[in-house]
């Protein structure tokens, strides 16, 4: 399902991005929430999965910017630069609504019971003291979302330091993409120098905020052009669409 957002206006998203410039990922992605979901309390929105988070955060970024995602990665095999031109809609995977708050998997003799990651289990991750391989920290993520362990029908105590058989991880993460598969978007690559072709993971909250901090950096240019130009307050010129904007900015250079 499309969630709906609405789209703050440039002076909204100005202060946005000016109170979240210097936080981490995590507290950017429901600051960007937050502004786009006036109704929602905060705690409502870093409880969502982290996938009902990144579609929230996909219609949030077509609101603003469109449909059409413009980016630049490199090919891991050569090192040339290449230009991703993707559309919203082929980032957009389908979930339940109906989806369960909890789910469950049998394996080898235990049943797990768990819930999907979210926001907070991200930043408790972000916030460790001590770096961590990607193997403790995806244990340590689990731990967070495990509501019950049971082996041969004994409940299990749940800490770090209770590994698990693989497999029941692996069945467990399965469960998890399943259910909420907008978390793991995945873009089939191909170099167009060497032909290599390779699956890169895609990051809405990274590319939407560099795309914001992009756009605030232009923005701010232009209301201190027409500022300087005209003695306009920021707030006015911020009140006129991009457009208008742009028609004033070309009468300064062919006036110039």
């Amino acid at each position: 399902m499309i969630t709906l957002m609405q789209a703050p206006s440039a002076s909204e998203l100005l202060a946005v991005w000016e109170r979240a410039r210097a936080q981490p990922l995590t507290t950017q992605a429901l600051m960007l929430l937050e502004a786009a979901s006036p109704d929602s309390p905060g705690d409502e929105l870093s409880k969502l999965s982290v996938g009902r988070r990144d579609g929230r955060l996909l219609a949030l970024r077509e609101a603003l910017f469109g449909e059409r995602l413009v980016g630049l990665t490199a090919c891991p095999q050569c090192g040339q630069q290449l230009e991703l031109n993707v559309e919203a809609s082929d980032l957009r995977a389908t979930a339940q609504d109906d989806a369960p708050e909890t789910l469950s998997v049998k394996s080898g003799g235990y049943v797990a019971t768990f819930r999907l990651p979210n926001t907070e289990d991200l930043a408790a991750i972000a916030e460790l003291d001590e770096p961590r391989s990607e193997e403790a920290a995806s244990w340590y993520l689990l731990s967070r979302c495990l509501v019950e362990l049971r082996r041969n029908g004994r409940r299990q105590m749940i800490d770090q330091s209770h590994a698990m058989p693989l497999a029941l991880i692996e069945a467990i993460a399965a469960e998890m993409e399943k259910a909420d598969p907008q978390a793991n978007v995945q873009l089939n690559l191909r170099c167009a120098y060497c032909g290599h072709q390779w699956l890169s993971a895609f990051d809405i909250v990274s590319f939407l905020w560099n795309e914001i901090d992009s756009w605030a950096s232009r923005v701010l240019r232009e209301v201190c052009i027409l500022a300087s130009a005209f003695g306009w307050r920021e707030a006015d010129i911020l009140a006129m669409s991009p457009q208008r904007r742009q028609l004033y900015l070309q009468m300064i250079g062919e006036t110039a």
